[in-house]
């Protein structure tokens, strides 16, 4: 049996990986599990599993906890709580299901202490992907993408050589507004950005989906994970949802991996590596499959997917603030302070503007620092226009 670790245990990835261990209880026991501000949620969590360890933002909230549970737990809080967690010996796998930037703490003090780290966040491998991979090779530990686009790839790549791939070509389903004229963007609003047509996520993702931004993440995520150079990493829009990843050979031939859009089978796969399971999900029926489209994006339509690509020629700490300016305009966007056309107007800019340290990253502490400067530079550009 492997103890696991859920970071992120109210969201999207968490509540999917709590709904599948539900069915294999026999082969995964939870141990430890986290939560930022949906305490009620955790709690009844904690106590469907009474789950030893965890851990919450706020030290009050860890005392709220602590008082009301019906059991004995150790109830941890703060960075220093992700870090001690994601550190236990006892356990051998974690699920990051966090979001945003703060999740490199729990991936990294999992990778030094040798264990399997089953990532959805796209912001630690966008901003740290390639430290990330030096710890885990020099630690003996093992990093596999949840995201259902590099899971497929990494599925996919099993059993090829590298030399015979020609190109990795990501599937994007468009968001809502792909068939929506460029001269209305203006007009979108957040309730409209974040009604997502196939994969039910948080907030800011779903912005981040609408202008292709999270296509781009992807791309830097798919370079940095498979180390592929940029020029053989391509986007399609595919509405459908059912084609996740695809390899091209040199051959001519095509490999898909096609699956329901259910991020359960991709947490399953994850967890298991290399042997697969039984997943309790909606089986997809192929008769049923009408067609599949495949389409090439607009850059000038979504501008974000060609920041990203500029973000990733220009490679050292570029990508970094590309990830940090999105997280200010995105939730810039979400509080009407900006429309929906000018994100990627105060991405540029800030790709453009931010004056770049001369300073190799060599730890974790170091890129939150200058994520946050780049936060902060970009909340200024917003606020002077």
């Amino acid at each position: 049996m492997k103890n696991l670790v859920i970071f992120g245990a109210t969201g999207s990835i968490g509540k999917a990986t709590i709904e599948y261990i539900k069915s294999f209880s026999h082969k995964f026991k939870i141990v430890g599990l986290t939560a930022r501000s949906k305490i009620k949620e955790l709690q009844k969590l904690s106590e469907t599993f009474k789950v030893p360890y965890i851990v919450v933002e706020k030290e009050e909230d860890a005392k709220i906890l602590n008082s009301s549970l019906s059991y004995k737990a150790e109830l941890l809080w703060g960075d220093e709580g992700l870090k001690d967690l994601a550190s236990l010996d006892s356990v051998d796998t974690v699920v990051i299901g966090i979001s945003g930037i703060k999740a490199l703490i729990p991936t990294y003090y999992a990778l030094k202490t040798g264990k399997r780290v089953a990532i959805a966040n796209k912001e630690c491998i966008v901003s740290l992907g390639n430290l990330l991979k030096e710890v885990a090779k020099k630690n003996q530990a093992e990093l596999i993408p949840v995201d259902s686009e590099h899971s497929a790839f990494f599925q996919l790549l099993q059993k090829e050589k590298k030399a015979h791939v020609e190109k990795l070509i990501l599937t994007a389903s468009g968001g809502p507004f792909y068939k929506t004229p460029l001269k209305e963007f203006f007009k979108i609003t957040p309730e409209k950005a974040i009604s997502h047509p196939v994969w039910k996520m948080g907030k800011k993702i779903s912005v981040d989906s609408a202008t292709l931004m999270n296509k781009g993440f992807e791309v830097l995520e798919t370079m940095i994970l498979f180390d592929f150079p940029l020029d053989k990493i391509e986007v399609v829009i595919h509405p459908q949802g059912l084609v996740h990843g695809i390899v091209k050979l040199i051959d001519g031939c095509y490999l898909m991996h096609v699956s329901p859009a259910d991020m359960k089978i991709a947490i399953a796969y994850a967890l298991n590596y290399p042997e697969r399971t039984e997943v309790p999900v909606k089986i997809l029926d192929l008769t049923k499959v009408k067609k599949l489209i495949f389409k090439k994006p607009s850059f000038k339509k979504f501008p974000c997917l060609k920041l990203a690509y500029e973000a990733g020629k220009l490679g050292g700490l570029y990508p970094l603030i590309l990830e940090a300016a999105d997280e200010v305009v995105v939730d810039a966007f979400l509080s009407y302070k900006i429309s929906f056309d000018k994100i990627p107007y105060f991405l540029e800019k800030t790709l453009n503007e931010f004056k770049i340290p001369s300073i190799n990253l060599k730890n974790i502490y170091e890129a939150l620092e200058l994520h946050k400067r780049v936060c902060e530079f970009t909340k200024n550009l917003i606020e002077g226009n």
